[in-house]
């Protein structure tokens, strides 16, 4: 991949400072970068606050931030409302490891209240954990082992969620080192947004496979929505194969009041939560049909229950307080005005395309854009490997040398702390780079 290097060199004379940080830290850290979900290039920006939706690096620059804590921060940076509540728990409890009352109650009825297919709720820390909860879950309640999974998804980094088709590596490597041998036979692939294919496959191996885990936007991927047909003919086909439906909604619980489910009108078996429940602190959690979920419960089982999963931080008294904060800010008005500032960067980006007669566009649902340069719309894995991936890494380091933050990988995430005149300078900012590289004339 060749950067611009003019773009290569702005970025090094704005941040020299990120940089000398950055090859200090990789001494003692692998890629120089303590978490995460990756990093820039030519190198990180060491970011030393944030506030609302803006964030500030160590040299002195200002970003609008457009990555919200990789998609966690749906209010941004150190929401008043939050920070009090993390506060005032701070000064009765942090973490009590056993039962407490009320944080987890509350945090469990929010969810439950809002998720249409959501009658429990169990906590867990990451959105690895909840998805592995949820597939052990299906394996039980089937007696069936192989999971099924669409092309291009992302659920995580347990040995069987890695397993498949992904941009995250080589896209023809199925599966990466390091896994136990066998691992591969587990899973099945099905492609994304095409209902024939998907029932075909399902059909001819329906009878080994425990659960169809699918994400209604596909994240890693490039915030690749799901169609509304496709969704449902999932929900038709595991029905009646006796297939458990599990949502991956650890991304798309903010798209709307009741998550994506809602939205698309389709209701799982079970649905994986994370990222935004937890208003920026560590949280996650499965939810789903309570003859699901009881198999998690002793009092159903004679103090046996088939599966008593065990996690040291799930429902953690501070990121519960933290949860209670965000969703009760979570409104749906909030959610209709966030989304409508999402549909109006999608609706630029794609008349930029066409008014330029260049093949730019957008793809997303609500606050989760993804932006793609392809001959073909995106709309699945195939598509989605037609992108000029140069082209767009290119976008995003001259939007991070316009001071526009977001993650190198052709994704913009909108909080509730944005408002109209940032998405204003946003698509101005946009359009600039484009001429600035000379992509447009």
């Amino acid at each position: 991949m060749q950067l611009n290097e003019a773009e290569v060199a702005k970025f090094r004379a704005r941040n020299p400072r990120s940089k000398e940080l950055w090859e200090k830290t990789k001494e003692i850290i692998p890629t120089g970068h303590g978490g995460g979900m990756g990093y820039f290039l030519p190198h990180p920006i060491m970011v030393d606050h944030a506030k609302g939706c803006w964030i500030w690096d160590v040299d002195g620059n200002r970003y609008l931030d457009m990555r919200i804590g990789d998609w966690v921060l749906i209010h941004g940076h150190c929401d008043d409302d939050i920070r009090d509540a993390v506060m005032h728990q701070m000064e009765r409890s942090v973490q009590i490891g056993g039962p407490e009352w009320d944080l987890g109650y509350r945090l469990a009825k929010l969810l439950v209240d809002r998720m249409p297919s959501v009658d429990k709720v169990r906590f867990f820390v990451s959105g690895t954990d909840a998805n592995m909860c949820a597939v052990r879950v299906s394996r039980i309640a089937t007696g069936r082992m192989k999971i099924a999974k669409t092309e291009g998804s992302y659920h995580g980094t347990a040995d069987v969620l890695l397993i498949g088709s992904t941009i995250l590596r080589d896209p023809t490597q199925w599966e990466p080192p390091g896994l136990l041998t066998g691992t591969d036979k587990e899973v099945v692939e099905i492609p994304f947004n095409d209902p024939d294919g998907a029932e075909a496959i399902l059909e001819r191996h329906g009878a080994d496979i425990a659960a169809v885990l699918v994400e209604p936007v596909q994240g890693a991927a490039g915030m690749i929505e799901a169609t509304g047909e496709y969704l449902q003919r999932l929900r038709d086909v595991t029905t009646k194969l006796g297939i458990i439906l599990i949502f991956d909604e650890v991304v798309t619980l903010p798209v709307a009041y009741g998550g994506a489910q809602a939205h698309f009108g389709v209701t799982p078996d079970l649905t994986t939560m994370g990222k935004a429940i937890g208003g920026g602190l560590p949280c996650s959690a499965v939810g789903g049909r309570a003859d699901l979920m009881d198999l998690m419960e002793p009092d159903a089982h004679d103090g046996q229950p088939p599966f008593n999963p065990m996690a040291t931080f799930g429902g953690n008294q501070i990121a519960m307080a933290a949860g209670i904060a965000c969703l009760e800010k979570l409104t749906p008005q909030e959610h209709d005005r966030v989304n409508a500032l999402g549909i109006k960067i999608m609706k630029g980006i794609d008349e930029i395309g066409r008014r330029y007669e260049i093949p730019v566009h957008s793809t997303g649902l609500g606050h989760l854009i993804g932006l793609h340069w392809a001959p073909e719309r995106v709309v699945d894995f195939r598509t989605r490997l037609l992108d000029d991936r140069e082209k767009v890494v290119n976008i995003m380091m001259a939007l991070v040398n316009e001071d526009i933050y977001q993650t190198y990988t052709g994704m913009f995430l909108l909080s509730t702390a944005i408002g109209e005149p940032e998405v204003d300078h946003f698509m101005t900012t946009f359009e600039k780079c484009l001429h600035t590289l000379g992509y447009v004339s």
